[in-house]
């Protein structure tokens, strides 16, 4: 048996609390569990775990060896997964809601450009993408915030382009008409938020935050970007929001957008994938294709922003 399955019977053993409970989930004997956590305790050079009636707490030397043991495994299925994909020849990509208008186009180009090429697109929100990713259940994401868990030893971040955070109004709203709206403006009415799962959440405090506007506090909370639109044209209030995502229900007159005077409203939006896929030269050929088209096709959401203005 490889270091590995101790590996993963020790980590079960700290899920757990216990050897005993350990023992039990996985159908082992207390003994060989045991067996396998002094194996690593004399591979590693250091107690592990205090071992008591009561159950087990990690040592010191115990956690870190924990966090090296999360590493190592989630490496191995990483690899595990992209040596699955590359024989299938089939590849994921998630998108936060700014890659609405973008991803389902990019789709389209791959399987035309590779008609052998299986190419599943999973829309959640920007930081949902990128725990995907994490857990190497996804091969690439587009995102418009990067959340705290993507490691820049593990992932690759290019940059695609620029988004702008704007105001979206019921069609027949005060503001709608407004030559020129402020943040001033704005709070003066309910304001819909998405739930912190989405990237745009945390980029619109953050540009509140920089524009002087702390602890905003939503009015209405939506679990996902169509009930925004929706309770948006539904007048129950108004909403900051990614300009590129609002783009197509702008033009078919869903709502009214309108640029906000004084906030900070520019942020960057990035392609993530893995080092590991950047090690395979079939990933590096369709990341290269995906970066390329979609970078040329968020460029030409900046002329709807400068008709904005």
């Amino acid at each position: 048996m490889s270091r590995v399955d101790f590996m993963r019977t020790f980590l079960k053993v700290v899920e757990k609390g216990s050897l005993k409970a350990a023992a039990k989930e996985l159908g082992m004997s207390v003994s060989s569990v045991s067996f396998q956590i002094n194996a690593l305790e004399e591979f590693y050079g250091a107690k592990l775990l205090n071992r008591k009636v009561t159950g087990v707490t990690l040592t010191e030397e115990g956690i870190i060896a924990m966090k090296n043991m999360e590493s190592i495994l989630g490496s191995i299925e990483d690899a595990k997964k992209l040596i699955a994909n590359l024989r299938e020849d089939k590849i994921t990509i998630a998108s936060g809601m700014v890659g609405l208008n973008i991803v389902f186009h990019l789709q389209s180009l791959l399987k035309a450009k590779y008609p052998a090429l299986e190419v599943n697109v999973v829309l959640r929100g920007a930081h949902e993408c990128t725990r995907l990713l994490n857990r190497g259940e996804v091969d690439f994401a587009i995102a418009g915030d990067i959340s705290e868990d993507v490691e820049d030893d593990k992932f690759k971040i290019d940059l695609l382009g620029k988004d702008w955070l704007v105001l979206i109004t019921p069609l027949n709203h005060p503001l709608a008409s407004k030559e020129e709206v402020t943040l001033e403006d704005v709070m003066k009415y309910p304001l819909i938020f998405l739930t912190d799962d989405y990237g745009i959440n945390t980029s619109v405090k953050k540009a509140l935050e920089e524009s002087g506007y702390k602890d905003v506090k939503p009015s209405i909370v939506v679990g996902d970007f169509f009930s925004k639109l929706n309770s948006v044209s539904s007048n129950l209030g108004i909403a900051i929001t990614s300009m590129i995502a609002a783009a197509k229900a702008y033009e078919v007159g869903l709502v009214k957008m309108k640029p906000i005077k004084d906030l900070v409203d520019e942020r960057d939006i990035y392609l993530i994938t893995s080092h590991l896929c950047a090690e395979c030269k079939r990933m590096v050929e369709y990341h290269n294709f995906i970066l390329e088209n979609a970078k040329r096709m968020l460029a030409n959401y900046q002329k709807t922003y400068l008709l904005l203005h």
